[in-house]
């Protein structure tokens, strides 16, 4: 039997077993140590609107009729809203809260509009510089390939570079192609130099002044935005090396790959002799 609602009772008025069980019994809180020791006590005396209180969880639960339920705000988050650790409660519209489950060990929170919740577990990029590719120089060619789309900018490194010969020239070329146009300056600010390719193509470095002797050498060649498919991609050609015996030196060439597609192999090729020793690095960075 549900409860009848709010009766106020005057001096002298006969208290009756309906108005007992109605207005007494149903319209009050009754405390119970447990769950358990509720459903001994209230088993056949059940009715739509029961309020207890259970002392070993510290929850208000009202009777539906078919089973006891929490006396929640409804305009308070619910319990229920979670179902693990690491749940964080967010929202799908205005007044709308929601879950969104936990993700994995080492993912971060990203804003993204096409969920939901408006939100996302991702996996964080590798910050500073991540390896792609690396090994041992040989020959007069090393060609890259397959490079991942998934960063900003690329890096070759070349450490400790030896050669045999006399190199007279190099291409740091891109994607296969031949072409090339670029800016270069002198690092010592004497002088600059400029050419331009026929069309489009990759950016030529002068290798003029490296001899067997400049152990321990460094060349980087940075290339910005590589994945980029509207705009050429600029590029850096550093020569960090000793110009004869013991000078430390250094030349420096800044241009642009001239093609729309994303970088996905880079090629250095030299010529007038061949790599004897080094190594070389291709990072991605972001």
């Amino acid at each position: 039997m549900a409860g009848a609602g709010y009766k106020l009772f005057a001096t002298g008025d006969v208290l009756s077993a309906s108005d007992v069980n109605l207005y007494l019994q149903q319209q009050t809180v009754m405390v119970f140590a447990s769950a358990a020791a509720r459903t001994t006590a209230l088993a056949s005396v059940l009715a739509e609107g029961m309020v207890t209180y259970l002392k070993d969880t510290d929850v208000v639960e009202i009777y539906t009729g078919a089973a006891w339920v929490s006396l929640d705000d409804p305009n308070a988050i619910q319990n229920s809203i979670v179902d693990a650790k690491g749940d964080i409660i967010t929202a799908t519209a205005d007044n709308t809260p929601a879950r969104l489950a936990v993700g994995t060990n080492g993912q971060t929170l990203v804003a993204d509009s096409s969920t939901a919740t408006g939100l996302k577990w991702a996996t964080a990029s590798s910050g500073g510089m991540t390896t792609l590719a690396s090994g041992s120089l040989s020959g007069s060619s090393l060609s890259l390939t397959s490079i991942s789309g998934s960063y900003k900018n690329l890096r070759v490194v070349l450490y400790g570079a030896t050669f045999s010969g006399s190199i007279t020239s190099g291409n740091a070329t891109v994607n296969s192609l031949s072409d090339y146009s670029y800016y270069r300056v002198n690092a010592s600010g004497g002088t600059t130099a400029s050419d331009t390719g026929d069309s489009v193509g990759g950016f030529y470095s002068f290798y003029n002044t490296m001899i067997a002797a400049q152990v321990g050498s460094i060349y980087v060649l940075d290339i910005t935005e590589y994945a980029n498919t509207t705009a050429y991609k600029p590029m850096r050609w550093t020569n960090y090396h000793l110009a004869g015996a013991s000078v430390p030196n250094n030349y420096s060439n800044t241009g642009f790959a001239k093609t729309l597609s994303a970088v996905t192999s880079v090629n250095l090729s030299i010529s007038g002799g061949t790599w004897t020793a080094g190594t070389y690095v291709l990072y991605g960075i972001n």
